[in-house]
């Protein structure tokens, strides 16, 4: 029978382990651990998944655009790149980050061009290269999304106290942070 609590004369057996100075462990308390670890890993996935599935759903708000104008989801995920980078980006470098082939980012890229969302320029220092980075048209279309998506986390949140939703912010600040270093991987 498992002891409950360790001292230098305790001798552990294979059914225990030791998990602090004066607490034994056994391995039914660990399995049921283990189990409640996988349990937590599944809701987090689940939770992530249908909340990513509700922002994408949510799109570039239509007041928004000008009449007639589009942008679907691997456009604005470009805007959000291209605002994210400290500066014009090269046409590569931009498809390196999207991880896209080269042709479907130059095909991006001219659609948000002609809608005026990107400028184009030349490259000074290699004038067989293009930069491209976000029109003030684009950068205002960008916030406009941001504000639609804060508006519906605020609504949604509304009932949460302040310290949960500090908590969450925190919480998935450090997730975003530790996944895009690819730790876990």
């Amino acid at each position: 029978m498992p002891t409950t609590e360790a001292t230098a004369d305790t001798e552990l057996t294979s059914d225990t382990e030791l998990t602090s100075d004066t607490e034994l462990t056994t391995a039914a308390d660990i399995t049921g651990s283990k189990a409640s670890a996988v349990d937590a890993l599944e809701t987090v996935e689940r939770a992530l998944t249908q909340v990513g599935r509700a922002i994408l759903r949510m799109g570039v708000p239509p007041e928004a655009l000008a009449e007639g104008e589009h942008v679907d989801r691997s456009g604005y995920w470009t805007l959000v790149r291209l605002d994210e980078a400290a500066g014009p980006m090269r046409l590569s470098d931009l498809a390196t980050v999207l991880e896209l082939d080269l042709s479907t980012v130059s095909r991006q890229v001219r659609q948000l061009v002609d809608s005026g969302l990107l400028d184009r320029q030349s490259d000074p220092d290699d004038g067989r290269a293009t930069l491209v980075t976000l029109s003030p048209r684009g950068r205002a279309v960008l916030e406009a999304v941001r504000t639609a998506r804060r508006d519906v986390l605020r609504r949604t949140l509304c009932a949460w106290a302040p310290e949960e939703r500090t908590t969450l912010a925190a919480a998935l600040n450090r997730l975003a942070a530790d996944m895009q270093r690819g730790e876990g991987s």
